[in-house]
C-alpha cells in the first residue's frame, strides 16, 4: 500500500495509459523500474587459434546460466509448477542444438566472437517464431531473448541476480522473464506493468496464477513513468494511471475495496449448490493442462473435470509421452479429485500446437488450421502409434477412478467410428493382456465444427457424451481468425447463428438420453452462461477462477425466464441486440458481473 504521501509529487499531472488487461484487480503504490538495460553485444572476428577457446567460453557461460536457473527453479519447485515447469523450458533452451550448436558453428564458420555467434544464433530461431501466426506461440520469441541474455551476461560477467522490489511496488518493466516474474510474487509486490507482452506471454500467465493486477503492451510505460512515481494499475481494464490526482485515488481506493468485498463473496459460494432460483442444478467443472490446477480448481468449487488437455505434455517434453507417463498422469488427476468425475481429451496437436515430432515432419501445410490436426492427426499413420499408446494409459488408468475420454474436432460419423474403432482395439489387447480398465467407460466427442453441430443427431446415437468446443466452433462458425485483428470483431459468442447451432447440439443429446457440456471460453462467461443454461445446457466447464462468479450469476436466475429469453434472442438480428437484451436481463435481477 502507498503510505501517506500518495497524493504527493503531482506537478507533473495525471498521465492515463491504455495496455492489454492481462490479470484482473487494482493495485496502488509506487513505482519500482527494472532497469533491463540491454547489454550491447560484443562483435569481432577472432583468430583461427582462438575459436576453441571462445567455444569453451561460451560452454561455461551456459552451465553458469544452468546453476542459476536450477538455483531459482528448486525454491519455486514447492510453491508453483507452472514456474517451475516455465524455468525447466528455459534450461531446455540452453542446451537445444538450434543454439548452441549453430553458435559454434558461426564461430567456426565465419571466425566470430563467442556474443556475436550466440546473437546470430537467436536471431535465426527468432524468425522462425515471428512467422507462427498463433499469438501464444509468437510470444514463446520472448523465452529465446531471456534465454540469450542470461547467457550474454554471463559471458560479459554481468549481474544476473533476482530483481528485489520492496514491498507493495508496481514493476515496471519493457519485458520480464519468466525467472524474474516468478519470484516477484515473493516480493510481495503490488503489481505489474510492461511495455512488451500479451495476453499469452509469460507475464501474463504468471501474474494471473498469483493474482496480481498486471496490464502488459503498453509500448511506452517505461519512458513515461520514473522512479517512485505513484501509479494506479487497473489490471480489468488495461488502464495504467500515472501521477493520479487526490480524487482519482479515492475512486480506485474505493474500487478496490468493492471489487475485494465481492471477491469474497463470490469465493464463499463455494460450497453452494450452482442451481437456479427455482432448483435446477448446473454442474460446474473446471478445465485443465495438469494436476498442478487441480488444487485451485476444488478451492474455486469445481465438481470435477471438464477438459483435461494432454497436448501439453508432448510440447514441453523433449521426447514423446509414453503409455506410461499418460497412465501416470491421469492417475494422479483421478487420485486428486477424489471420486470427482474427470474427463481427458486425446492429443489435439497439429497447426500452432506443435510437438518435436510434428516439426521435424515439415508438413509444409498452406492451412494447417484446416490441415492433418487433432483427430485427423490421430488416425493417420504418423500419429496412430502415439494414440494407441495414449488410449492404453488412459484406458487403464479408468481402472483407478471416474475417468471420461474424449475426441477432439471430430467431423462426422465416419471419423467417430474410425476412433472408436481404434479404441475396441486397445480394450481388446488390453483384455488379452489380462489388463484392469473399466469395460463401462464412457468415450465422447467434442462438437467443434459447423459440420459436427449440424449433424449431432446422428452422432448423438454413437456416443456417450458432447462437448461443445465454442472457441473453434466459432472459428469455424464466423470463418474468422481470433489472431486477426482486421476482422477479430466477428469473433462473437452471442451471434444468433452459434445459439442456434448450440440449441441444435443441446436438442439432439436430449434426445438421445446422452449428456452435453459446453467447455469453450464461453461458459466462463457470467454474462453467458445463464444463456447456455436457457439453450438446454446444464454442465459448463471454465477456468476455475471463473467458478465462482459464474455461480453467482446462475443462482440469481430461473430457468423457466432463461428460456423465454432465449425464444426471443435467437430470433434477434444481430450479436449487439442480443448481448444488450442478456445485459438488460441480468441488470434486472442484480446479477454483479466483472
Amino acid at each position: 500500500m502507498a503510505g501517506s504521501g500518495e497524493f504527493e509529487r503531482i506537478e507533473r499531472g495525471e498521465i492515463r495509459r491504455q495496455g492489454i488487461a492481462v490479470s484482473a484487480g487494482i493495485a496502488i503504490g509506487r513505482a519500482y523500474l527494472v532497469g533491463r538495460d540491454s547489454v550491447k553485444t560484443p562483435r569481432h572476428h577472432i583468430e583461427a587459434e582462438e575459436i576453441e577457446d571462445e567455444i569453451a567460453r561460451l560452454k561455461r557461460a551456459i552451465t553458469a546460466s544452468d546453476r542459476q536457473l536450477e538455483k531459482v527453479k528448486q525454491k519455486l519447485a514447492s510453491e508453483n509448477e507452472s514456474d517451475f515447469h516455465i524455468l525447466s523450458a528455459h534450461q531446455m533452451m540452453l542446451h537445444d542444438e538450434h543454439l548452441v550448436d549453430a553458435a559454434i558453428n558461426y564461430m567456426r564458420d565465419e571466425s566470430i566472437n563467442a556474443e556475436w555467434a550466440l546473437r546470430k544464433a537467436v536471431d535465426a530461431i527468432r524468425a522462425v517464431f515471428d512467422a507462427i501466426e498463433d499469438e501464444y506461440f509468437r510470444e514463446r520469441a520472448s523465452d529465446v531473448e531471456f534465454v540469450f541474455e542470461r547467457i550474454l551476461r554471463n559471458l560479459l560477467g554481468k549481474d544476473t541476480g533476482p530483481l528485489s522490489p520492496p514491498p507493495d511496488a508496481i514493476v515496471i518493466a519493457y519485458d520480464l522473464s519468466p525467472a524474474d516474474t516468478s519470484q516477484l510474487h515473493r516480493a510481495a509486490i503490488a503489481g505489474l506493468c510492461t511495455d512488451a507482452g500479451g495476453k499469452t506471454s509469460h507475464t501474463a500467465i504468471i501474474a494471473r496464477a498469483h493474482e496480481l493486477p498486471a496490464v502488459v503492451g503498453l509500448e511506452d510505460i517505461t519512458e513515461v513513468v520514473e522512479s517512485d512515481d505513484l501509479l494506479i494499475v487497473d489490471g480489468t481494464t488495461g488502464v495504467v494511471i500515472v501521477n493520479p490526482k487526490r480524487e482519482t485515488v479515492v475512486e480506485f481506493r474505493e474500487e478496490q475495496r468493492r471489487q475485494a468485498a465481492a471477491g469474497a463473496v463470490l469465493l464463499s459460494n463455494r460450497d453452494l449448490p450452482a442451481q437456479t432460483r427455482d432448483g435446477v442444478e448446473v454442474k460446474l467443472y473446471a478445465n485443465i493442462d495438469g494436476p498442478d490446477e487441480l488444487e485451485s480448481a476444488l478451492e474455486h468449487g469445481a465438481v470435477g473435470v471438464g477438459l483435461t488437455r494432454t497436448e501439453y505434455l508432448f510440447m514441453t517434453s523433449e521426447t514423446v509421452p509414453t503409455e506410461e507417463v499418460h497412465f501416470a498422469q491421469a492417475v494422479q488427476v483421478l487420485k486428486l479429485m477424489g471420486g470427482r468425475p474427470v474427463t481427458i481429451r486425446t492429443f489435439d496437436l497439429g497447426a500452432d500446437k506443435l510437438a518435436g515430432f510434428l516439426e521435424e515432419t515439415q508438413l509444409g501445410e498452406a492451412n494447417p488450421a484446416l490441415g492433418l490436426r487433432s483427430i485427423r492427426l490421430c488416425l493417420n499413420e504418423l500419429g496412430r502409434p502415439l494414440f494407441r499408446a495414449q488410449l492404453r494409459g488412459l484406458l487403464r488408468a479408468s481402472a483407478h477412478g471416474t475417468l471420461r475420454i474424449m475426441f477432439p474436432m471430430i467431423s462426422g460419423i465416419g471419423e467417430l467410428r474410425a476412433a472408436k474403432a481404434v479404441v475396441e482395439d486397445v480394450k481388446e489387447e488390453l483384455r488379452r493382456e489380462g489388463v484392469a480398465f473399466d469395460e463401462g467407460i464412457k468415450i465422447g466427442i467434442m462438437i467443434e465444427m459447423p459440420s459436427a453441430a449440424v449433424t449431432a443427431d446422428l452422432l448423438a446415437r454413437e456416443t456417450d457424451f458432447f462437448s461443445i468446443g465454442t472457441n473453434d466452433l466459432i472459428q469455424y462458425t464466423m470463418a474468422v481468425d481470433r489472431v486477426n485483428e482486421a476482422v477479430s470483431y466477428l469473433y462473437e459468442p452471442l451471434h444468433p447463428a452459434l445459439l442456434r447451432l448450440i440449441a441444435g447440439v443441446a436438442k439432439a443429446a436430449r434426445d438421445a438420453g446422452i449428456s452435453v457440456t459446453v467447455c469453450g471460453e464461453m461458459a466462463g462467461d457470467a454474462l453467458v452462461a445463464p444463456v447456455l443454461v436457457g439453450l438446454g445446457i446444464h454442465e459448463l466447464s471454465m477456468s476455475a477462477v471463473s467458478i465462482p462468479e459464474v455461480k453467482s450469476s446462475l443462482r440469481a436466475i430461473t430457468l423457466s425466464d432463461v428460456e423465454r429469453l432465449v425464444r426471443r434472442v435467437v430470433d434477434l438480428p444481430t450479436a449487439g441486440e442480443v448481448k444488450q437484451a442478456v445485459e438488460a436481463y441480468l441488470d434486472e435481477l442484480g446479477v454483479q458481473r466483472a
